[in-house]
C-alpha cells in the first residue's frame, strides 16, 4: 500500500508526541517494504521547522535535531514534484477551503498520486476528508 504522508506523521517518526507509537508501525512498514510513502518536497522544510521549534523549547538539543533530521533524509521517502499547474491547484483548494498552502500541497499530492493521504492533523483530517481518501494516524492498521 502506498500513502501520502504528511508532516504531522513524519513528526511523529522522530518527536515523542500523541500517536507516535502509531507512527512507529508506520516507519516499520516502510522500512520492511510492507507499505510506500510518498511526500511533497516541501516535508522537509515543515519536519524541519518542528526540530527548530523543539530545540527552541529545550525539549531536544541541536546535535540531536541533527541526528533527526539526517534521519530523515536517509529515509528517502519519495518525493512528489510540483509543477506549475499543482501549484495553481493547491493554492486554489488551500482557499477554497481555508487552510494553508502547506496542507493543501498534500491534499493535492493524494489526489494526483490516487494514494490516500495519511494525516494526525485533525484539522486537515476533516477537510481532507471531502476531496481524498483520508486516514487518520490514529486509525491506521499496518
Amino acid at each position: 500500500m502506498s500513502y501520502v504522508v504528511d508532516a504531522s506523521v513524519a513528526c511523529r517518526f522522530l518527536l515523542a508526541e500523541e500517536l507516535s507509537d502509531r507512527a512507529e508501525l508506520v516507519l516499520e512498514g516502510f522500512l520492511k517494504g510492507r507499505c510506500d510513502l510518498k511526500a511533497p518536497k516541501l516535508i522537509i522544510y515543515e519536519v524541519g521547522n518542528a526540530l527548530w521549534k523543539a530545540v527552541r523549547q529545550g525539549l531536544i538539543g541541536l546535535d540531536e535535531a541533527f541526528e533527526k533530521l539526517s534521519l530523515l533524509v536517509r529515509l528517502k521517502i519519495d518525493s512528489i514534484e510540483l509543477d506549475e499547474s499543482m501549484c495553481r491547484r493547491i493554492l486554489a483548494w488551500s482557499v477554497e477551503n481555508d487552510t494553508t498552502y502547506y496542507d493543501g500541497a498534500y491534499v493535492i499530492a493524494s489526489k494526483v498520486t490516487g494514494f490516500p493521504l495519511l494525516t494526525a492533523d485533525d484539522t486537515l483530517y476533516e477537510k481532507a476528508s471531502r476531496e481524498v481518501l483520508t486516514i487518520h494516524l490514529k486509525d491506521y492498521k499496518p
